[in-house]
């Protein structure tokens, strides 16, 4: 009997040895081997980066790359969506996948004279009427705004930034 349970108590230690030892090197993959990723993004044909080298356009399926810790980078229309350390596992398909989602922000428009006519990109966004009109849920990015009052009008392009209001006064009598 105190030889099955020394038998048993060494299986034991040995098997927990072993199991910690494998359960640490899974923490970081080994580099000098190649693994794949695929990474998807809704919606789709965002510029994808890893290890700050070109992938192409999302989805990116299966394509091969070292193995090892690196970053990957999700961009679109100009925008860093994800920037994050990412495992590539050697002999085997890392995938990512996630929402990508362009920040949305605002424009508040005041006219002189105040009561002018609201063009956002060429679509009609509404009157300033006397007072500011607020635009919101537009794109972070430039748009052109467009003032027309009577036979007047003028242009001014506005850059908005994600989950931010970006105030502008168009002057339509000014040059």
């Amino acid at each position: 009997m105190k030889k099955f349970s020394l038998i048993a108590t060494l299986l034991l230690v040995l098997g927990v040895t072993v199991f910690a030892q494998d359960e640490g090197e899974m923490k970081v993959p080994p580099r000098n081997k190649t693994g794949k990723i695929t990474v998807i993004t809704d919606p789709p044909n965002s510029d994808v980066y890893l290890g700050g080298k070109y992938m192409g356009k999302s989805p990116i399926t299966e394509k091969s790359v070292p193995s090892g810790r690196q970053t990957l980078v999700v961009v679109d229309q100009g925008y860093e969506l994800v920037n994050l350390r990412f495992n590539v596992w050697p002999d085997s398909n890392n995938v990512y996948e996630a929402r990508t989602v362009i920040p949305k922000g605002g424009i508040e428009v005041t006219t002189v004279p105040g009561k002018c006519y609201i063009k956002i990109d060429g679509e009609s966004a509404d009157y300033t009427d006397g007072a500011s009109l607020l635009v919101k849920n537009l794109d972070a990015g430039d748009h052109m705004v467009r003032a027309e009052c009577g036979n007047k009008a003028k242009e001014q392009m506005v850059t908005v930034k994600g989950e931010e209001v970006t105030k502008v006064t168009i002057e339509v009598n000014k040059k």
